[in-house]
């Protein structure tokens, strides 16, 4: 036998309770045909319950429908089996649902909305923060105008919000959009799957991307942003340094104000820069320039030795990092360099053109150097020469007697240079007289003479 009931109109009909409250909000003029009858049924499997006589409804202009229901607050409304509208203008419908906020909504089986404007909608629904809102089976708002979207999403901190399952907001103005996303710290923002902002003013965004510091931001599958005001950005993207940067897929920026762009790169000291595909910044203040590029300890130099001769008083002796575009066995050259200047105290970089003038000059220096060369060479061999020449006129002969003649030959030779000299020499009959002449030749084609007159008492 079915124990579904058409409750006709009488003073315990759903019909009678339906056309009350109707009259009540100033509809007496709507009529209830059959289907106040035909078409309300309430089981109460067949025996008495609370509320068969619509005492249930004991606010003013308040409705209630159900077994066991309660509307206590004016213009309240409780619809389903145990719903509970208890203040004004709450609204609960389902099993056990409950509204007991001032213009509270609970909507669904056990659903809860407990303080004003509240609103709660689903299964077991909880929205108890104040102007918040849980919709979802489970979902929980109990921060203050914060709101919970999704099958156990939970928005406790004051204006919150989760939108989600499972997502969690639990901190103010937190928000946390996606399955399982996170927000539990004041202000941030996790959005996507198992996204985790757990800092203040954090920001994660995409599947499992993690912003664990203050004013962190990770964006990216599986982005992870764990200094202070750092920026992961690309799929397992790592910041692990304060104010650090990492833009790539697996780059990674572990030093505090480190940069790594691009796939793999690395800036693993403080203020580091790698910029390139698996550039690696290993030293700190350096920077790797392009893809496989690798940076090496800073070495100072502040003189140099070329072809035995040093060199001093360089400016920038002191770096403290370096800038590698290449790497061992993978050098690069740089072009389009403007001419940097040229001081006793510049730092500037020197391009090509300048090196080329500066060699130009040199060879120019060279080649006048080479003929003052040879020209004091060749004075030298001249010089030699000479001292050989006098050495051979001087060792001309002259005759003993008085009245006589002489014609002599000499030789002379001087650190590898030789000379001839020829010479004649006479004496006056009475002795008194003499005279002698020479003529000589050297190795450097030179001539050279000389001749005496003497006389002796």
């Amino acid at each position: 036998m079915s124990q579904h009931k058409h409750i006709h109109p009488a003073p315990v009909s759903a019909g009678r309770q339906i056309a009350t409250a109707l009259a009540l909000a100033g509809l007496a003029s709507f009529s209830l045909p059959a289907i106040a009858a035909d078409y309300v049924g309430i089981n109460d499997l067949g025996a008495s319950r609370d509320n068969q006589d619509g005492s249930g409804a004991s606010g003013s202009y308040a409705t209630s429908i159900g077994t066991w229901t309660k509307a206590s607050g004016l213009a309240s409304t409780a619809v389903g089996s145990r719903a509970n509208a208890g203040a004004e203008s709450a609204v609960a419908i389902g099993a056990s649902a409950d509204a007991t906020g001032s213009a509270a909504i609970a909507l669904g089986e056990e659903s809860a909305a407990s303080a004003n404007a509240d609103t709660a909608i689903g299964r077991k629904s909880k929205a108890t923060g104040g102007q918040s809102t849980a919709i979802g089976s489970g979902a929980a708002a109990s921060g203050n105008l914060s709101s919970a979207i999704g099958a156990g999403s939970t928005a406790s901190g004051i204006r919150s919000l989760a939108s989600g399952s499972g997502a969690s907001a639990t901190a103010g103005s937190a928000t946390a959009i996606g399955t399982e996303a996170q927000a539990t710290a004041t202000s941030a923002t996790g959005v996507g799957a198992k996204a985790q902002a757990t800092a203040i003013s954090s920001s994660a965004y995409g599947y499992n991307s993690t912003a664990s510091a203050t004013y962190a931001t990770a964006l990216g599958n599986k982005a992870t942003a764990s200094g202070t005001a750092s920026t992961a950005v690309g799929s397992e993207a790592n910041a692990g340094g304060k104010y650090s940067s990492a833009f790539g897929e697996y780059s990674n920026a572990a030093g505090d104000a480190s940069v790594a762009i691009g796939a793999q790169s690395s800036a693993a000291s403080n203020q580091s820069v790698a910029i390139g595909r698996n550039a690696k910044a290993t030293d700190e203040n350096s920077v790797a320039l392009g893809a496989n590029s690798a940076t090496a300890a800073a070495v100072g130099t502040s003189s140099a030795t070329v072809n035995g001769i040093t060199y001093g008083g360089f400016a920038g002796a002191a770096p403290v990092g370096t800038v590698s575009v290449g790497d061992t066995g993978a050098e690069r050259t740089i072009t389009n360099v403007a001419a940097g200047r040229i001081t006793s105290t510049s730092t500037d970089a020197i391009n090509g053109s300048q090196l080329y003038q500066v060699a130009n000059q040199i060879d120019n220096n060279s080649t006048q150097i080479n003929n003052i060369n040879n020209r004091i060479d060749d004075m030298d061999k001249d010089l030699r020469a000479g001292i050989a020449g006098a050495t051979a006129i001087a060792f001309l002969q002259r005759p003993n007697e008085a009245g006589k003649s002489m014609v002599s030959a000499a030789v002379g030779g001087y650190r590898g240079e030789q000379a001839l000299a020829l010479g004649y020499a006479t004496n006056s009959d009475n002795n008194k007289w003499s005279t002698k002449v020479g003529l000589g030749i050297d190795t450097q084609k030179n001539i050279n003479w000389g001749g005496s007159v003497g006389y002796q008492w």
